[in-house]
């Protein structure tokens, strides 16, 4: 019997290549960017799933009050916390405390390795996050002071070999940065996987910290800077912890009287910070996790659209399968053996679909991966695991759901004909199937209008975010890394001066300076800065600048002046200049910019005089607000950032000069260079990443839409090939031929659009409050969709109604 169906459905799909064709090629294509689309969500739910306790890990996050202001909320806290947790509560198994150090190099051999992430560790690391240890002793990697862990990758550059015979390497001493402190390698480990958000390419001995700033670093309720993860025994909910967090709070902070601001704390789960993560100092890799979940929603909606098609043609070619059904039931077929049948049909189809979309997706994975900036694969996605089930096992049930759902009303509408009945031809008349297929139809067109508007708002947000006014000109600004190995003395600030100034000599460029920290990172943060005679304190984020800085930005000046090189002094005690911009001015209550300057503000125990204020400039994305700054004129020896304006003309030349003056004053260290536009640029990554895969796979699902429609009108117009001979034999015209096929969907679309839109706008208007700076949504919004879908609708009615419009009339009444 079922060899019989297989033949028999082979022989239907012969018989009718259109019907076969379209919804092959429709349902490959759908199934191939659904599983796309899947590997890229899927990627992004694994993070940090990969280690065996994730679901008992949590972080400790530290939310702090001035009053009722939250002045800062993140995962940065006081080195006391972890430990007194850990101790207080029987519930913690384990925590560990992490630091972070900035970027700076190794020296091996005379060989040196830029370093860009590293995480000071204590031994309980290793206890509570999941790392494979190629070499080393697990007991002893970060036990000791100047110890250090290399990832193999990171070892490969160190070492320059990639034997992985890294036993041999325990023991070899590193040097340092421009101080050549040595630390001891005591292990290589594998790079962490790509999944984890926990990105590292060397692990150094925390306890080193403790020779560095003393006590403080290992126990303190006030010394910040630190990151704390615990983890809860099995039982123990995140909710009824947190419960006790308050009280925890009031005992070791009591209120503002140990650190001067209310502490406050809560949990956040492992397995949610890549996706759920909007903090401050994030040492974490994060993305949106509502993005993801829109992308899975469109790929939902890819294969809802491509099912309804094969529904809505199956149900259309009713008529045509009268006579078969009629056949099939004289000589002996039973209702069931009938529904075997046409379930059959859609399980053939769906399989060679399946098998077309495995094919699609092995050829386009790279360009794919291209496309997202992952390195993802068809076997890794089948290899995740959801409810301990394997991916690809949740694949095949879905195939098969889709299968028997997409197939089980067509198979029960052929099925339920009875003989005499099929040679009436009376089905496609029926309000059954006209109900039907106008209902899926209009499902299609409120999915599209929705993807529509969708895609021309990401596209407009995205495009607002990168041309919004910054207040500062970011183009033709060339940045370099300050030196990391030159031992700069005393006299670090006359040499920096002497750097930029020999930069200057150079006609094609304009000015540099240096900052602090570069446009794009998170500030650090001044509490407590006043007004002379005032008692409240405010909290400011701190920017160290130079003299040249804000002409190189080109950063306009409601009043007073830029730094001068008189301002900077070797002796910090000594610098008491300072530069508002104009949010902070108006938080230290002056009335205006000119009433500020001359003004005295106190913080680090001292008074400064604000000699200037800014108009408001974005230092980050706009995806945040613009924050108050409080600008220094302090250099962080080898710490800063170059920042050099440079002309368009012979811009190789010039950077090759850049890197001969750095070479000059700053012999053997890296020089690396980068344009700060593209920087800036880079801040944005994530949004157009989004933007590009929505794009794509929104177009995709509109087309499978599309073919769906093309089939349909098809099959639609050839049934009425009687009644359009009947009407051009009494008269009517071709343009009246085509206006009744065309009223029929247009009414199903100006529907759509009445249900779709109310929907997405409201869905728009909540994705847009995750943004600081939102776009307009604008008519447009409301009418590109409509416009759009009635356009490609009449495309597709007119050219395939045209067909049978314009056969000759005897030809039109012949048909049966």
């Amino acid at each position: 019997m079922l060899k019989n169906y297989f033949k028999t459905t082979l022989r239907s799909f012969r018989k009718n290549k259109a019907f076969a064709l379209i919804n092959l090629l429709g349902l490959s294509v759908g199934l191939a960017a659904s599983i796309f689309i899947l590997q890229y969500a899927f990627f992004h739910l694994s993070f940090d799933k990969y280690n065996s306790k994730s679901d008992r890990v949590f972080r400790v996050m530290n939310e702090r009050f001035e009053g009722d202001q939250m002045i800062q909320r993140g995962q940065i806290t006081y080195s006391a916390v972890g430990p007194q947790l850990a101790e207080d509560y029987p519930e913690v198994l384990r925590h560990t405390t992490v630091n972070t150090l900035g970027t700076n190099v190794f020296r091996y051999n005379e060989h040196v390795t830029e370093v860009n992430a590293t995480l000071m560790v204590e031994p309980s690391y290793f206890d509570m996050f999941d790392v494979e240890l190629l070499a080393g002793n697990p007991e002893t990697l970060v036990s000791d002071g100047y110890q250090v862990v290399l990832t193999e990758s990171m070892a490969q550059k160190v070492f320059q070999t990639t034997d992985g015979n890294w036993t041999e390497y325990i023991g070899e001493i590193l040097e340092m940065g421009s101080s050549r402190l040595q630390w001891q390698v005591s292990g290589v480990v594998a790079d962490p996987p790509a999944n984890s958000s926990l990105q590292y390419e060397v692990l150094m001995s925390r306890v080193t910290t403790f020779t560095w700033w003393g006590e403080s670093a290992r126990f303190s309720w006030n010394s910040s800077d630190y990151f704390h993860y615990i983890e809860l025994a099995d039982g123990v909910s995140q909710k009824d912890f947190e419960s006790k967090l308050e009280a925890f709070s009031a005992k070791y902070f009591r209120g503002n009287e140990v650190t001067g601001t209310f502490e406050e704390f809560h949990l956040q789960p492992l397995e949610e910070v890549h996706l759920y993560s909007d903090y401050e100092y994030e040492i974490h890799q994060t993305s949106d996790g509502r993005m993801v979940w829109i992308l899975i929603l469109i790929a939902v909606f890819i294969l809802l659209m491509a099912w309804m098609n094969y529904v809505n043609l199956t149900t259309s070619r009713a008529l045509q399968r009268a006579k078969e059904v009629g056949v099939r039931k004289v000589v002996g077929a039973s209702r069931k053996q009938l529904i075997g049948q046409y379930l059959t049909e859609s399980l053939v189809l769906n399989l060679l679909s399946f098998v077309l979309a495995i094919t699609l997706i092995q050829a386009l994975q790279v360009p794919f991966n291209n496309l997202v900036g992952e390195d993802l694969s068809l076997l890794a996605f089948i290899s995740l695991k959801m409810a301990s089930v394997p991916m690809a096992v949740w694949v095949l049930i879905i195939l098969l759901i889709g299968s028997f759902g997409s197939g089980i009303y067509p198979a029960f509408v052929l099925s339920a004909f009875k003989p005499t009945q099929t040679l009436k031809g009376d089905y496609g008349k029926s309000a059954q199937g006209r109900i039907l297929r106008k209902s899926l139809v209009t499902l299609q067109f409120i999915l599209s209008t929705a993807l529509i508007a969708g895609t021309y708002l990401v596209v407009k947000q995205t495009r607002y975010m990168k041309n919004q006014d910054l207040g500062m000109n970011l183009e033709q600004v060339v940045t370099v890394n300050g030196p990391s190995i030159t031992d700069l003395d005393t006299t670090f600030v006359t040499h920096i001066h002497a750097f930029l100034n020999q930069l200057e000599q150079n006609p094609r460029i304009e000015k540099a300076g240096t900052s602090t920290t570069v446009f794009g990172n998170r500030l650090p943060r001044t509490f407590g800065v006043k007004r002379v005679g005032d008692s409240e304190g405010h909290m400011l984020n701190r920017l160290g600048a130079n003299y040249g800085f804000f002409d190189v930005y080109e950063i306009n000046f409601l009043a007073g002046r830029p730094f001068r090189t008189s301002d900077h002094n070797l002796d910090p005690r000594l610098i008491n200049s300072a530069i508002l911009n104009e949010k902070a001015s108006k938080i230290l209550g002056f009335e205006s910019a000119e009433d500020a300057v001359n003004q005295k503000i106190q913080f680090f125990d001292q008074d400064w005089f604000i000699v200037g204020v800014t108009e408001d400039f974005h230092h980050r994305s706009l995806k945040e607000s613009i924050e108050p700054l409080l600008m220094l004129p302090f250099y962080n020896v080898g710490g800063d950032t170059y920042h050099i304006r440079v002309s368009t003309e012979n811009l190789s030349e010039t950077i090759a000069y850049i890197s001969d003056t750095y070479d000059q004053f700053y012999p053997g260290d890296l020089f690396e260079y980068g344009f700060m536009d593209a920087r800036f640029e880079s801040l944005y990554k994530s949004d157009v990443q989004f933007g590009k895969v929505f794009n794509l796979f929104s177009l995709l699902a509109i087309s499978i839409a599309c073919l769906g429609l093309f089939g349909l009108v098809g099959f639609t117009a050839m049934q009425r090939t009687k009644e359009i001979g009947i009407r051009k034999v009494l008269g009517a015209s071709i343009q009246d031929i085509l206006q009744l096929l065309s009223k029929e969907f247009l009414w199903l679309i100006l529907l759509a659009n009445f249900i779709g839109l109310p929907l997405i706008y409201m869905a728009a208007r909540q994705w847009l409050n995750g943004y600081e700076y939102q776009t307009s949504i604008g008519l447009l919004f409301f009418l590109l969709p409509l416009i759009a879908v009635v356009l490609v609708s009449l495309l597709i009615v007119v050219s395939q109604s045209l067909k049978v419009a314009s056969l000759n009339p005897v030809r039109s009444l012949r048909q049966e």
